[in-house]
């Protein structure tokens, strides 16, 4: 929360190739070292860590697709580069049950072998992205200088086209921050992240309660099976989200089949209906992310997007924060069922928040033509 903005201003000044590497290699050492914890408070110091590391890898990620795609093309490659989550959740969630499953020896358990196993390869993943990743379109030695020339002047039209739309050009954080729009996006990312990050924390447990003879393995590989749906969701919802060239809907409507989600979970007694409201949440959860990451380059300014980005993301992680503290109290009165219907609530306000953005689409495609037009 606190340092994803400065995160992403360190990107503006050393450079994608340098801060972005330097986050993932950080990132898999702590993780890594998190094998060696002789306590709750080394976990504890290493997960403020990890915090640190995290806070700009997400935001910085996104900013940096924005510099090289047009914005024409950034619903399909956001959801693409998000499908990563879902990837990992399906070959994550059965790994890790194994591991902490298998590999529990009376020396160490198997979550250290996990965060060994996990951290490792992360940090020889951040040097390679040293050595590969470009800071620019201009530093891509895979281009012609045509290809290049042609990429830069496109991204130049369409960072006049969202300038034209926003007449506020200063780019210091309190100028930024007092755009309503931005805090719409961030209100509505704030309520949808929160009601991801509690399932995160709760569905595993609901999952195992399905059957008394469930294993950790048998819950990874349950939790996959959403997953495995969203792998396909998302990329083809990205798509249409470009081709309609429409954003707040493909971001809403996703939203809305979550909330849908999380309420057959909490109401529906049969195990298969429940499962089916598991598939729901994990498709919508995940398949608004590429659309929903597309608005924020296309209806802010160009000159404060870095620290527009960072802005919505730490609105999500404030989200996280007061939704883990609220949620105890709701279990302890509610129990699961009171929980998902919170959740339902969240990702239905979330929607709202959306629907009641006042996109002007005909401004918006005139700003294009003008622009378009100058070139």
């Amino acid at each position: 929360l606190i340092f994803q903005i400065p995160s992403s201003i360190g990107l503006q000044k050393l450079g994608a190739r340098k801060w972005i590497s330097s986050i993932i290699i950080g990132w898999g050492a702590v993780t890594g070292l998190i094998f060696f914890a002789k306590d709750t408070q080394h976990i504890l110091l290493a997960r403020i860590f990890l915090g640190v590391f995290e806070a700009g890898f997400f935001p910085g990620m996104v900013y940096y697709l924005a510099c090289w795609f047009p914005a024409r093309e950034r619903g399909k490659v956001n959801s693409f580069f998000m499908l990563s989550i879902a990837v990992a959740s399906v070959l994550a969630a059965p790994m890790s049950g194994w591991i902490i499953e298998h590999l529990n020896t009376p020396d160490y358990e198997g979550w250290r072998w996990l965060f060994a196993i996990e951290g490792i390869p992360t940090v020889f993943l951040g040097i390679l992205t040293f050595y590969l990743l470009p800071d620019s379109p201009e530093k891509a030695k895979w281009l012609t200088p045509q290809q290049i020339s042609a990429l830069v002047n496109k991204l130049r039209t369409d960072n006049e086209t969202a300038a034209a739309l926003n007449k506020n050009t200063n780019s210091s954080f309190l100028s930024v921050i007092k755009n309503p729009v931005l805090l719409q996006l961030s209100f509505a990312y704030m309520l949808i992240q929160a009601a991801a990050l509690a399932a995160n924390y709760w569905l595993p447990g609901l999952v195992k309660g399905f059957s008394a003879d469930f294993t950790d393995t048998d819950v990874g590989l349950i939790m996959s099976i959403p997953f495995i749906f969203a792998m396909f969701s998302m990329p083809w919802w990205g798509w249409h989200s470009d081709k309609k060239n429409e954003r707040k809907w493909h971001a809403a409507l996703p939203m809305f089949l979550a909330g849908c989600g999380f309420l057959m979970i909490a109401l529906v007694p049969s195990m298969s209906l429940r499962m089916l409201g598991l598939t729901f949440y994990g498709v919508g959860i995940l398949s608004y992310y590429g659309p929903y990451w597309a608005l924020p380059s296309a209806l802010l300014s160009p000159s404060g997007l870095a620290i527009s980005i960072a802005f919505i993301n730490s609105c999500s992680s404030l989200g996280g924060f007061l939704i883990n503290k609220s949620l105890g109290f709701v279990s302890t009165h509610y129990g699961a069922t009171g929980i998902f219907i919170v959740e339902a609530i969240l990702c239905f306000a979330a929607v709202a928040v959306l629907a009641l953005m006042k996109i002007d689409v005909k401004k918006e495609k005139s700003q294009q033509t003008n622009v378009v037009s100058r070139t």
